[in-house]
């Protein structure tokens, strides 16, 4: 009767530490000015035929005394992010990555943001977002992972300089330039067990060792009157042959193309050749003086 017994507690209390978790707050540590404790909570469920995925943030956060100073508040950083399987727990995402010495909560914090990309009877793709220190402003980093009833597939953590948005259930960039947004046409596919996103070279135009990549938004006004020697073709037969053009603030430039041996590369400055029309004129320009003459503001 005790084996019996002793038996049905194993069982409780595993069956109790393989289960989902609930939100939970544990006090880990106290200091002279904060108290610092963990919680988690649900942040996506999913039910793919028979199976549930449930997702979970694992955050620590600091409770700064309020006494002295009211307007310091509670602040919470994500350490990681759990998934579980029918309530059991498969797998946790991104420890290397969101790890941040707890010394530095009161200056830093991570965070993951969880959207569905798309979802049908037989498999849902999700993208993390990543806010994480010491990341800089303008970057966009993810990860993405499909789920089915029983397979798991992950992709490795990528980053843009610009965004990646979700159109029709597909992934798409917007880069950016330093100037100017300009299209990437990306492609996720699965391979070896693994998602891969990388750029669909076969809807971006080649010149050579060039890609031309088509920029978003492309009206400017120059700021004052003038001339601009433009490059008629860089990369025909006579790559060094000009012509003027006429700028007014009056009169709309138009970006047309980019072109750059690096689609992928974060920093532009200098570093490509920009398609332009102007008065019924085409021509390249390859410097950013050209580009604030014809009305560019450089952003972050």
């Amino acid at each position: 009767m005790k084996l019996t017994s002793l038996f049905f507690c194993i069982v409780v209390i595993l069956s109790i530490c393989s289960e989902t978790p609930e939100v939970v707050r544990t006090d880990i540590s106290i200091t002279d000015d904060a108290k610092f404790y963990e919680k988690t909570q649900l942040i996506y469920s999913v039910r793919i035929k028979n199976t549930r995925y449930q997702l979970y943030e694992n955050l620590v956060c600091i409770a700064l005394d309020t006494t002295n100073n009211p307007t310091h508040v509670e602040s919470c950083s994500t350490e990681s992010v759990s998934l579980y399987k029918n309530d059991i727990f498969e797998t946790d995402f991104f420890k290397d990555t969101l790890f941040l010495d707890r010394n530095f909560l009161r200056e830093a914090s991570n965070s993951v943001y969880v959207s569905e990309i798309r979802s049908d009877e037989k498999s849902t793709l999700i993208q993390f977002e990543l806010d994480y220190s010491p990341s800089a402003p303008g970057y966009q980093v993810v990860s993405f992972l499909q789920l089915q009833e029983n397979a798991i597939m992950q992709s490795d953590i990528c980053q843009i300089t610009g965004s990646f948005i979700t159109k029709n259930g597909d992934i798409e960039g917007v880069g950016w330039s330093g100037y100017f947004a300009y299209e990437l046409p990306f492609n996720l596919t699965e391979r070896n067990e693994m998602l891969h996103l990388a750029l669909d070279d076969l809807k971006i135009q080649r010149e050579g060792d060039f890609y031309i990549l088509k920029i978003k938004e492309g009206a400017r006004f120059p700021r004052n009157k003038g001339e601009l020697d433009i490059i008629v073709d860089p990369f025909g037969d006579t790559p060094l042959a000009t012509k003027t053009v006429t700028l007014d603030p009056n009169t709309e430039v138009t970006l047309l193309f980019m072109a750059v041996e690096d689609p992928i590369q974060s920093d532009f400055y200098f570093k490509y050749w920009v398609k332009i029309l102007v008065s019924g004129q085409e021509g390249w320009i390859e410097n950013d003086a050209d580009l604030r003459r014809i009305g560019c503001y450089a952003a972050g």
